[in-house]
């Protein structure tokens, strides 16, 4: 029986930053080659992004970090000034989405997600279908992985809905794979069962930090469409909890979930500030000194 490790990465929007800055403290501290020490991958938005330059370029999380500076930021998160102006009242995907593909288009090129260097999924929701897509490069599933590129697979999964508009591939209509599976720890286990059978299986989980802006319980009960848009309603959807819950009860000592409160830095998916970039690399670092001990074990 081996050892089999997994690194799932949760969806967030720029709050990957953090996640990014952990990953890369992780290797620098620990001398850990992530695609060399995780067997499987797998990423939601955000996540996927992240997953997608590590499995599937064979990049270090340093290189990884790098998608998060302060230019490529805000080549993501890019509106013109007429989108600004709207604010709350548009009526269209607060960014159009041609600075994030032709961001992942330049740094992950070509690559089909067949040709990964280890395995990697990222999920998705079909809306035409009203269904999830898990896009795999390891086995056929929704899509055949040879017909899909990883830009086109990191596109989808981080088309966050009111932020970016729907992802064509292939025949299907795809976004962000946040609405059902923020955390797609469950989804790579499930995978692991498969790929592995009878061997260990321990998972290191990086969030993007748990929203902490408060929510009036008696003012929600009045709450109609616009309010609950107002008060953060694409985070609670996107709410991780229940799969920690499922995944501490299924793997106990072998599930680590690295995150915490975002009680300091913003918990908005588009502030690409100079400020707020470098306290999500602050964060992510934090996370690393906070859980050392528990990291050096989980490696041992």
């Amino acid at each position: 029986m081996e050892t089999r490790y997994i690194l799932s990465c949760d969806g967030g929007g720029i709050r990957g930053a953090a996640s990014a800055a952990f990953l890369e403290k992780l290797e620098t501290e620990l001398g850990i080659d992530l695609v060399d020490t995780f067997d499987l991958f797998a990423g939601t938005s955000t996540g996927a992004i992240i997953v997608a330059g590590i499995a599937g370029k064979g990049w270090s999380a340093r290189e990884v970090g790098e998608l998060y500076n302060y230019q490529n930021a805000n080549t993501i998160f890019d509106k013109s000034v007429w989108d600004k102006m709207l604010g709350v009242v548009q009526t269209e995907p607060k960014y159009d989405g041609k600075g994030k593909r032709r961001l992942l288009n330049k740094n992950l090129g070509v690559t089909k997600l067949s040709n990964a260097k280890k395995p990697v999924l990222m999920v998705t929701y079909d809306v035409e279908k009203r269904r999830s897509r898990v896009l795999k490069s390891f086995k056929a599933g929704s899509f055949k992985p040879g017909t899909i590129t990883l830009a086109e697979a990191a596109d989808a999964s981080s088309a966050a809905p009111t932020y970016f508009p729907t992802v064509k591939v292939g025949n299907s209509w795809l976004i962000d794979g946040g609405v059902i599976a923020n955390n797609p720890a469950l989804c790579a286990y499930a995978e692991a069962m498969k790929l592995f059978p009878g061997d260990e299986i321990r998972m290191l989980s990086v969030g993007t930090g748990h929203r902490t802006r408060v929510i009036s319980g008696k003012d929600s009960q009045k709450f109609g469409a616009l309010e609950w848009m107002r008060h953060d309603l694409m985070g609670i959807v996107m709410d991780e909890s229940v799969v920690e819950y499922q995944m501490s009860v299924i793997l106990e000592d072998n599930y680590l979930r690295v995150t915490s409160d975002l009680e300091e830095v913003s918990d908005d998916m588009d502030n690409t500030s100079r400020q707020n970039l470098r306290d999500l690399k602050a964060l992510g670092e934090s996370w690393f000194d906070n859980n050392r001990q528990q990291l050096e074990q989980f490696f041992a």
